[in-house]
């Protein structure tokens, strides 16, 4: 039976407004005391990160993300067509 405090599979993640230090929460919700244990503060800035696969999340970077890899043109064009284009 699963964990009914667990119900995302997400990692909820609190930082510090104040010095930036990272508290991660896997498998229960944060207190509502809590303090950092760097600077004492008690103001958090909270996100989500995933962890579980998402398929349609991933389908969809690889056809919206730009490639970043600097030996690759933008495209399938090789320096072979592009000699073939001008002898035409």
């Amino acid at each position: 039976m699963p964990d009914p405090r667990r119900t995302t599979g997400d990692v909820r993640v609190l930082i510090c407004l104040e010095c930036g230090k990272e508290f991660m929460f896997e498998t229960e919700p944060p207190p509502d005391d809590l303090l950092c244990d760097k600077c004492g503060n008690g103001v958090f800035r909270p996100y989500v990160v995933a962890t579980r696969e998402d398929d349609v999340e991933d389908d969809f970077r690889t056809t919206t993300e730009r490639d970043t890899t600097p030996e690759e043109g933008p495209g399938d064009v090789k320096p072979g067509d592009v000699r073939d284009v001008n002898r035409l």
